[in-house]
């Protein structure tokens, strides 16, 4: 991949597709710590169920002001000197092809060639260890499943790369799995992670240090949970024994990768009996 001679789109939505909002924060992230431009819209009208996706009551210079759910799409540009565009909305309710199809004609106005996709999903993980990322590009693996080998419902950052690649578009989907004994609060850690990730896949270094920080809050604030709850403890003990093991695995067998992907099995299999 050069990823001098790309332009991006890096989208994510706020709903099913972004547990604890980790998908959105890393978006919010970039639009306040760069030079972000709004320069696209597109209308609410016919895509959302009101009573689902709500419009919110806010007070601006002391008069309310009625905002509805809709797509945003953002033009930011990196100190790096990487320019890129943003897509920020909550999932559609409807009519998810023409959607998609209206988000594709944009992208295309843009010049847009690679279309990143973020998202978050609750797993079987500690907020002591590292989360766990998964990148496919173009499909080549499913961005709903760890395991790639995923059948069943998906989200509409699957469709969209999906109905993407039917246009010519490249496309890398990049998830994060988030600890689901941690409730649907925001976590940080996950928004990091995904942050991390993608300035890696990019080749850039992001502006991380306040995500940083709230991380290391959020961290604290798990850690003292877990200390309040023995059966908790036990648990998450559990995941962080699994998360070594398999650890060891990869080192063990760097150079057998049929035998890493028969300890990784096995581990997963060990903790499902907890």
């Amino acid at each position: 991949m050069s990823e001098e001679r790309e332009t991006v789109m890096i989208a994510a939505f706020g709903g099913w597709n972004d547990a604890c909002q980790s998908a959105t924060s890393a978006i919010h992230q970039l639009i306040d710590a760069y030079d972000a431009r709004e320069i696209r819209r597109i209308s609410c009208d016919g895509y959302y169920d009101y009573q689902v996706s709500r419009p919110t009551l806010c007070r601006v210079n002391g008069h309310a002001r009625l905002v509805w759910p809709q797509t945003t799409f953002y033009d930011v540009v990196i100190p790096s000197g990487m320019h890129c565009y943003i897509q920020l909305a909550p999932e559609p309710n409807y009519r998810w092809r023409e959607y998609c199809q209206q988000s594709l004609s944009i992208a295309s106005e843009l010049g847009v060639n690679r279309i990143i996709t973020l998202g978050s999903m609750f797993a079987d993980c500690a907020h002591t260890r590292p989360l766990p990322v998964g990148i496919c590009d173009d499909m080549d693996c499913n961005s709903e499943c760890d395991g790639g080998e995923y059948d069943g419902p998906v989200g509409i950052p699957t469709v969209l790369e999906a109905m993407a690649r039917e246009e010519s578009f490249a496309g890398t989907s990049i998830w994060v799995s988030v600890p689901q004994y941690m409730g649907n609060d925001d976590c940080p850690m996950g928004a990091l992670a995904l942050l991390n990730t993608l300035g890696n896949r990019l080749g850039v270094a992001f502006d991380t240090a306040k995500l940083t920080k709230e991380t290391r809050e959020w961290q604290a604030k798990a850690s003292m949970l877990v200390r309040c709850s023995n059966q908790l403890g036990d648990y998450v003990h559990h995941l962080e024994e699994d998360w070594d093991k398999t650890e060891q695995a990869k080192e063990a067998c760097e150079n057998d990768p049929h035998k890493v992907d028969q300890l990784v099995h096995e581990a997963e299999e060990f903790l499902k009996k907890f």
